[in-house]
């Protein structure tokens, strides 16, 4: 087992090596933002233009912050609340810091209790595919799927439990057993799925017109919504804000050099994100699709296509595996950080991961309550939220509440609340230019956008 970092408690777990932890925390990264997220948001919003704000965002604001929150986990070497009142009480701060923790806490819950939800269906959709399902299928067929998964409460409550009842065996194990060999099975074979997926869509579809709309630049529409919703993709990405990076830092051991792990973490990220970019518009546009065909994307508009192409229920297995694998790498790393706490508490792995696994479960109703009858059900117009159901709430509470908010904690507390020495040794880094350049955007660049972020989601 690898040595705890300093400051750390030697016998506090840790990834048997440094490659283990970038697989491991690439998968927790690597999520359904990726493969389901990415696209639909780029198509939306243009394409080219966005991407290129979208790489700035992530290299200026979510990736420094992606590695503060690490950098906190191996300093305090605990879950996310026990960690940061550790660090608190080093820094001499009067403000309580596992308040922050405890509010990722809440918001990795309720991001399980969505990602149940969509997963589950990508899990459906993959035993249909299985069956031969999609190939040669009318349009009325493939919408029929989609409403009928989405207007069963019993079905997306089994596909949810199923999903969250895989997730939480894997956490139930030592981090060694569980999260790090999911990890290595998982993460190469997404991998190898998602380029398989690149070469076929290459050869099938319409490469060209992809690699324009993703790459090129055309005319948009450059507002401070659209530098906000790149900045709130970027963290959504990363995984930024709720505690599953912060544990997974607590893991890493001393022999990890945090800038350069960062650095491979990200790009993994990025790659993930621009090659389903890559697998999915050359279909999409060689078969006169709209790219803008937004949320529906995944569940719609690209099994409209598999059901054109040839090949197409082996092509749809491949996908829909392939979002399976990305939410279960991310949601193992979402369930960790309450089970990690649960264990400070004296529960054991397996009780504490099948207790917050059926808690995601009993949220996920809303959810699906939302797909469903809830359609038109608005719990909180009176308050001015017209329009936004249970489920609405919840995603958009934690993107543009819970992860902006606690990412501007992040650097708040590395920035300025913990001395530049400590934060430079914890990293580590010569205290360099390129030290320097970091510390200076974590201190001043992040929680100037962090902010702009907040304060757009709250005006819009």
């Amino acid at each position: 087992m690898a040595g705890a970092s300093s400051g750390g408690n030697s016998a506090y777990p840790s990834f048997s090596s440094r490659i283990a932890f970038i697989i491991v925390t690439a998968g927790s990264a690597v999520g359904l933002g990726n493969v389901w997220g990415f696209p639909y948001v780029a198509g939306q919003n243009g394409g080219g233009g966005f991407v290129l704000i979208y790489l700035l965002a992530l290299a200026f604001v979510a990736a420094p912050a992606f590695m503060a929150e690490l950098m906190l986990g191996r300093m305090g070497k605990a879950s996310p609340p026990n960690a940061l009142g550790r660090l608190q009480a080093k820094a001499g701060s009067r403000l309580h810091w596992p308040l922050v923790g405890w509010t990722g806490l809440v918001g990795t819950i309720l991001v399980l209790s969505f990602y149940a939800v969509i997963a589950g269906q990508a899990m459906d959709y993959a035993i249909e595919a299985a069956k031969g399902g999609f190939a040669g299928w009318s349009d009325h067929e493939v919408q029929a799927l989609d409403a009928d998964f989405k207007s069963s409460m019993p079905m997306m409550a089994l596909w949810s439990a199923i999903f969250m009842g895989l997730t939480a065996l894997i956490v139930s194990f030592d981090i060694n057993t569980g999260l790090e060999k999911a990890g290595k099975v998982m993460m190469p074979a997404l991998l190898m799925i998602l380029l398989g997926m690149v070469i076929y869509s290459g050869n099938t579809g319409d490469f060209g017109a992809a690699v324009d709309f993703l790459f090129g630049f055309h005319k948009m529409d450059v507002t401070p919504r659209l530098f906000l919703e790149a900045v709130g993709q970027a963290f959504f990405t990363l995984g930024v804000g709720v505690g599953g990076i912060m544990t997974y830092g607590s893991y890493m051991g001393s022999n990890v050099n945090l800038p350069r792990a960062t650095l491979w973490i990200v790009a993994m990220d990025l790659f993930v994100a621009l090659a389903a970019g890559l697998a999915i518009f050359p279909l999409v546009f060689s078969s006169g699709v709209s790219a803008a065909a937004g949320p529906g994307l995944v569940f719609l508009t690209l099994p409209l296509i598999f059901a054109d192409i040839p090949g197409g229920a082996v092509v749809a297995f491949a996908f829909f595996l392939l979002l399976t694998f990305a939410a279960v790498t991310s949601s193992i790393s979402l369930l960790s950080p309450t089970v990690a706490r649960l264990e400070e508490a004296g529960w054991s792995r397996r009780k504490g991961a099948v207790l917050m696994a059926s808690l995601a479960v009993i949220i996920s109703l809303l959810t699906a309550y939302s797909f469903a009858g809830g359609k038109h059900v608005f719990p909180l117009a009176a308050l001015g939220l017209d329009g936004m159901t249970f489920f609405d709430l919840i995603r958009e509470g934690v993107s543009n509440f819970i992860l902006p908010l606690s990412g501007l904690a992040y650097a708040l507390m590395v920035g300025w609340a913990l001395s530049r020495e400590e934060v430079r040794k914890a990293l580590p880094m010569e205290d360099g230019l390129m030290f320097r350049l970091w510390h200076g955007v974590i201190r001043y660049v992040a929680p100037i956008c962090i902010t702009a972020l907040f304060i757009g989601a709250v005006a819009g």
